[in-house]
């Protein structure tokens, strides 16, 4: 027994001598160090007790951010960047460059902001992976277990490096109450000034954006990060949308799929959320060959895309199909092949993931009756809620009513 634990022991120490020589953070940090800068927000505050203007105070809000383009364009955390007065960026080496407000969208959790360099100053933008993980066909951009290491403004300490490993890889929720294909789970500690930091991989690329601090209580060391691929076209638009010079109000600024349904199971009743039983089925006379299948609306927004186009509550929604519509050939592309909806976070992941264009054809169970109804995806009605200047007609208690719709 001594000597199965011993070489249990040596075995050990010499694969984790490996991991070390295979993998050294000093050499990612080597690698990006110039594409990590610390952001300092500032803004006034007023005494809402009094609205007195002359007791008001300069607060600074510290963030990290990243180099996106060579021309200066900076990917950071979309809290609080909007309402800054004046945006200070400083890299290691010592410049600092006052910053322009580009933009942000609060549903992502993405901002943007812009910078001019100096012309000896050559910016160094990082490198994102954008592959979208697919766990249907094994397509991995990143795996469980991989080492990880976030570089940012940590504690009011810029360039502050922390490592960990990848925990799990999930879908996820965000503080928004968006649905995240694909989140990153990670053990690295992120501490204030670290909000929204980059999550660098071994080879130094962008993985994600931290979204969500964890823990709390016993549970110490969870982090959530956003994928770098829905960071990435999010704030592509953000920078198309400020270079094209089109209007605030456009409803193509930031693309926010959305069918406007409310599954049964996502709705809160007295006693939590609840569940679609078997009495349930049983009530609406389900066919055995979808027995252990379907997805029950709850309710349907009223003007979504699911409302226009046919779905009502309490209809079932039993297969799925998504085929994409080409604006100029008018041609369709299946994208995702006729399948069974076994859940409703299969569904999620297909809505959170569509392009403009895509239409769901969905297999409906209604009064007995199985038959299809198509769906074109539609851009959420609030998303030009979250971006700069711009103004919208969503009140307040429909919005907070909104997240529970997807």
């Amino acid at each position: 027994m001594r000597a199965f634990c011993l070489a249990v022991i040596i075995t050990a120490l010499f694969a984790g001598q490996a991991f070390a020589q295979e993998y050294k953070a000093t050499n990612v940090v080597d690698m990006v160090r110039d594409s990590v800068v610390s952001i300092d927000i500032n803004s006034l505050s007023v005494n809402y007790a009094t609205f007195d203007q002359s007791t008001q105070s300069l607060l600074t809000r510290q963030i990290t951010g990243v180099i996106y383009t060579e021309n200066g364009y900076i990917l950071t955390d979309s809290n609080s960047i909007d309402d800054g007065i004046y945006i200070n960026v400083r890299f290691e080496n010592g410049k600092e460059y006052e910053a322009e407000f580009i933009g942000a969208d609060l549903q992502y959790g993405v901002g943007v902001i812009k910078i001019d360099p100096d012309a000896d100053h050559e910016l160094t933008p990082i490198k994102m992976r954008g592959e979208l993980y697919n766990s249907d066909v094994g397509s991995l951009p990143y795996e469980q277990g991989e080492p990880v290491l976030a570089i940012g403004y940590s504690g009011g300490y810029g360039g502050t490096v922390t490592s960990g490993i990848i925990s799990a890889i999930r879908t996820f929720r965000n503080s928004r109450r968006i649905l995240i294909p694909n989140m990153i789970q990670a053990d690295v500690p992120i501490n204030i000034g670290n909000e929204g930091c980059p999550l660098f991989n071994d080879l130094g690329e962008v993985i994600g954006f931290h979204d969500i601090q964890g823990g709390g209580g016993s549970l110490q060391r969870i982090s959530f990060f956003a994928p770098s691929w829905i960071v990435k076209r999010v704030a592509d638009e953000i920078i198309s949308n400020h270079e094209s010079e089109r209007p605030a109000d456009d409803t193509d600024i930031v693309w926010h799929p959305w069918l406007g349904i409310q599954p049964y199971a996502g709705s809160s009743g007295a006693s939590g959320l609840r569940a679609q039983s078997d009495d349930l089925k049983m009530f609406f006379g389900m066919p055995d060959q979808y027995w252990d299948v379907g997805v029950l609306l709850n309710d349907v927004w009223r003007e979504g895309p699911a409302a226009e186009y046919g779905l009502r509550r309490m209809d079932w929604l039993m297969t799925v199909t998504v085929v994409n519509q080409d604006e100029n050939t008018g041609e369709d592309t299946v994208k995702t092949p006729y399948q069974l909806i076994k859940n409703v976070q299969q569904l999620e992941v297909l809505v959170s993931t569509a392009e403009r264009g895509d239409i769901f054809i969905f297999g409906v169970l209604r009064n007995g009756n199985l038959f299809d109804v198509e769906v074109t995806i539609g851009q959420h009605p609030a998303a030009t809620a979250y971006l700069p200047d711009a103004s919208s007609d969503i009140t307040g208690s429909d919005l907070a009513r909104m997240s529970e719709y997807f």
